[in-house]
This record gives C-alpha cells, structure tokens and sequence, in this order.
C-alpha cells in the first residue's frame, strides 16, 4: 500500500537541495537523517528511484522537524561573564606565557562556553574534552594527534611528534573536563608543556585541582609547582549583573530576572537558569515569574 504525502517531488527535491546549502550538509549526511543509502537518495534526485513516494514521506518529516527548530526557543548566545571572564583570562595567560593553568569548581557556570568560545576566536588554540576513555596518557595522545595531524601511532614516537609539532607554534592547549584525566596523563601533559613550551590550561571541577595537588607528596611536587594561575570559580561567584548579561536581551520581568539569579546560585547553576528558561519561553508567551516556577516544579527544581 502506498504512503499518501502532500508534497510533490520538485518540491521535495526542492527542499532538498535548500536544505543542503542552509546547513552545509552533504548529500550522505542528508541521506543518512533521511535514513535511506546514499545511492538511494542520489537516484531519487536524478528521478530514476522506483519509489519515490517512501522517500518523500521522509522528507516531509524533515521538512516538519527543521521548521520546528527553527522557531523553537533556543539558548541564550555567548556572553561574557565574570566566570567566563575568569576561564579566559586564565587561558590567556597559559597562551601567552607558555605556562600551565587550571580553572575548577562548580559544574553549570559557563566553563565550557568560555572554553568553546575561545576555540572560535583564536586558531592557535588546541582543545579537547576529557571523557573517561580518554582519560590515560594514550588516549590524551591520540586526542592530541587528531588536532595536530600526527598520524604517528607508536606511543613514544608520538609523543614526540605532537611534542615537535607544537614546539615554536605559538599555540595552547586548553582541555576541558581535565577531572577525568589520571595523575599519570596529566603529569604527561606537564612533560609535553615543558619540552614543547607551549602553556596547557586545565578546565574542570574540584577533583583535577585536587589531582594537581596531591597530598603534598614529593612526586607530586613537580606537577603542582608549575601551575602558574589557579582560579577557583563557584555558583556563589555568579552576580546578578552575569544573569542580566545571559537573559537580558531576552523580554524578562525583573522579578523574573531575580528568580533566574537564584536558580543561578543553587547546585543547578547557569545551566539549570537555562533550562528553565528555554522551557519556559517554549510553553508560555512570555517569561514571567509565574511561568517560571510553574516550569520548576514540572522540572522537580525546587
């Protein structure tokens, strides 16, 4: 039995050419959301597909998802902040002087915005993001020569290519999610800083700082001592004039304003604001302080 669809095929294949310039995706990677081969798609746009309706039903699906993200409520841009200014400024420095850094503390404050941010303003600037599988010498060598280019796969050998590649570069590392990483990469890391000269900024929570540290051991001594900046950074640092700066463009009550500063200041920090904010904007007209609190408790925020 045929699928019925309300769109035609030149208007399917209109949208689907559209589609593919607006998000700069190809023809495979349209194909594979569509989720048909590539042969298949590429037969129905030449019209000699046998059977265009199945894959017409599809993009009609397409077609209704993408207009739904278009309108959907969305996160607030970048702005800066004073936590944001805090984890750039500390980036600058492990840049600059070719030192190592560390930013810690409380998870949802705008960390990884800054971090994400800086990679998009400066070419030079290295990241990566730590995740438990990655979190041995190995796997911050293989993150590393990713970036670089190294196609080197013998440890040593590798290391000492990212170490010659970023030897001179005027570049920095920045590695987010620094928490996972164990004593032993990170004091891998402080070798390939040290040889190559090149400053590594370290962003996570409280443990990487305490891993830094150590228990006052000797062997971690050498780690700790080449921290050049350390900046602690915590909900309690979040002023209403960062909230303001988040949300302000958006249209908010003040005592709206007020209640996502206090959401800012709990556990849920910037993020948890967010959330709360985007849900909000997508149920009710406005935001309001009622809006607000009725999306906190539907999201169990108390």
């Amino acid at each position: 039995m045929e699928e019925k669809t309300s769109m035609g095929y030149v208007e399917a294949c209109s949208f689907i050419k559209q589609y593919m310039n607006s998000t700069k995706k190809t023809q495979s990677q349209v194909a594979k959301e569509l989720d048909v081969s590539a042969s298949a798609l590429s037969g129905f746009l030449s019209g000699t597909y046998k059977t265009p309706h199945t894959i017409i039903s599809k993009i009609e699906e397409l077609a209704e998802i993408s207009t739904q993200k278009k309108v959907a409520p969305r996160e607030p841009a970048y702005v800066e902040t004073s936590i944001s200014r805090d984890v750039t400024n500390a980036i600058k420095y492990s840049h600059l002087q070719g030192k190592i850094s560390v930013v810690y503390g409380d998870a949802g404050i705008g960390k990884t915005m800054a971090f994400r941010n800086y990679l998009e303003q400066n070419s030079l600037a290295i990241g990566i993001t730590i995740s438990p599988t990655y979190a041995s010498i190995t796997g911050v060598n293989e993150k590393l020569a990713d970036q670089l280019g190294v196609r080197e796969r013998v440890s040593r050998r590798q290391t000492m290519e990212i170490i010659n590649k970023l030897r001179g570069s005027g570049r920095v590392v920045v590695i987010d999610e620094a928490q996972h990483l164990t004593v032993r990469a990170l004091n891998h890391l402080r070798c390939i800083s040290d040889e190559s000269g090149v400053g590594i900024c370290f962003i996570g929570n409280d443990e990487v700082y305490s891993k830094l540290k150590g228990s006052g051991r000797a062997d971690f001594a050498q780690l700790f001592s080449r921290i050049g900046m350390r900046k602690q950074v915590l909900v309690s640092s979040i002023t209403k004039q960062d909230v303001k700066a988040v949300f302000g463009k958006s249209a908010v009550e003040e005592e709206a304003m007020e209640l996502l500063y206090r959401i800012c200041r709990t556990n849920y920090g910037m993020r948890g604001a967010v959330n709360v904010f985007i849900n909000t904007a997508a149920v009710f007209e406005e935001i309001s302080c009622t809006g607000l609190t009725k999306m906190m408790r539907e999201m169990n925020i108390g």
